[in-house]
């Protein structure tokens, strides 16, 4: 699993990467006097297709909305992907209509390619919203894969100053959840700098207390019950691995 603010910072660096190539390949297209006539049509299709996922990544760079929360690698490289294959295949239609493909002027060109661009760019930029604006993760790891991050976590923890992360992944490889989250508040308020981390604790505290209420109760189905167990480990994952 990597961290949501792991996840944006690397899908910056690819769409700004891969949009400088494109921007330079149509800045010496420009500069040669291939888009004379139609500049507008021109600059304008390229910033459709670059602007709204850039913007969306940059407004959830400036809200820091969620940012503890964790996304499954599978999850991580489907996005990278689909980012990438976005703007690879922009690039190729730009190139297509630059050396007039299909016997198209350069402004039939445009136009037809919002028939396929519409849609990737609509489903890159919807992902993305739900991505970093969601607040919880729509794809719950299961309780061993959980178990298999913890193990992994622990064996990198090495050296005096991951004391702390050691014994707060012990106790949840343990499942002794509450003593794990008492741990963590005590940890936390020992740094005395106001840090938000123990406000996610003690709201993680009062979940898994109603939690077991409501499960004592059968107010929550066993199934109702797991995903709510998972969404809580999910977010102290994310809190150990900032310790």
């Amino acid at each position: 699993m990597l961290l949501l603010s792991d996840v944006r910072k690397k899908l910056l660096l690819l769409w700004l990467s891969l949009s400088v190539v494109l921007l330079l390949f149509f800045l010496v297209q420009a500069q040669h006097g291939k888009y004379d006539g139609i500049e507008g049509t021109a600059w304008g299709w390229v910033f459709a297709q670059l602007l709204p996922a850039l913007c969306i990544l940059l407004a959830a760079t400036l809200a820091r909305r969620h940012t503890g929360k964790t996304v499954l690698r599978w999850v991580y490289r489907s996005i990278m992907a689909l980012a990438a294959l976005v703007l690879v295949f922009v690039l190729l239609t730009l190139l297509g209509i630059s050396g007039g493909s299909a016997g198209l002027s350069l402004e039939e060109g445009f136009s037809r390619s919002w028939r396929y661009l519409l849609p990737l760019q609509a489903l890159l930029c919807t992902v993305l919203g739900v991505l970093f604006f969601k607040k919880e993760s729509i794809f719950l790891p299961n309780e061993a894969l959980l178990r298999n991050h913890a193990d992994q976590l622990l064996r990198q923890a090495e050296g005096p100053e991951a004391l702390n992360r050691r014994r707060a992944l012990e106790l949840f490889v343990a499942a002794e959840m509450p003593a794990l989250l008492d741990f963590l508040e005590e940890k936390i308020r020992a740094r005395d700098t106001g840090d938000a981390a123990l406000n996610d604790v003690l709201l993680l505290k009062n979940n898994f207390t109603l939690l077991r209420k409501n499960t004592d109760t059968g107010r929550l189905s066993v199934e109702e019950s797991r995903r709510e167990y998972q969404r809580i480990c999910v977010a102290t994952i994310s809190i150990i691995e900032c310790i």
